[in-house]
């Protein structure tokens, strides 16, 4: 294979990679975003739910609802504890945010960096970004399907992350 092949194939690899991550990134965002709003649904139903049992035992009202409404109540607040929404929602905004950085990386790589390095260079860069992107997937939530489905839509139809200068050449 010539030196010119390796380096159109390093390209096309890095193209990968950089899309790769934009989908990894934009998934992560959306799966963020449900579960912000599972957190905030759980957090208002936990706390009208305490307030509508502090209500009926202080009004001593019918203790069948009384004892209903504290038995939803601590339902939900267990959801809440045992779905732990707000670190499932920070792991992926997390996660979201490593990815868009290390797409950053790797288009910077691609656009400037290796036009000026050596092909050994280049590959030793190709597999750094290789391992960073394998290092954050062993660490990283998995992505809910309507996430996907989400940021596959927005990336695909939408055509939202795309930069105006991007636009502008074609």
């Amino acid at each position: 294979m010539s030196e010119n092949e390796i380096l159109e194939n390093i390209k096309k690899e890095v193209k990968r990679i950089i899309e790769d991550f934009e989908y990894s990134a934009k998934g992560h965002f959306e799966s963020a975003k449900y579960w912000r709003y599972g957190n905030y649904v759980l957090m208002v139903a936990s706390i009208i739910s305490v307030c509508a049992s502090l209500v009926f035992v202080c009004d001593d009202s019918d203790k069948f609802w009384s004892g209903f409404v504290a038995i939803v109540s601590g339902f939900i607040t267990m959801l809440l504890v045992f779905l732990n929404p707000q670190k499932k929602y920070s792991s992926h905004q997390n996660s979201g945010n490593k990815y868009l950085a290390l797409r950053n990386k790797a288009r910077i790589f691609l656009e400037i960096e290796s036009k000026n390095i050596s092909l050994e260079q280049q590959i030793k860069s190709l597999k750094k970004l290789d391992s960073k992107r394998n290092e954050i997937n062993k660490h990283s939530l998995p992505i809910a399907s309507m996430g996907y489905e989400s940021a596959k839509k927005q990336i695909e139809i939408d055509k939202n992350t795309q930069y105006q200068v991007d636009k502008d050449q074609e």
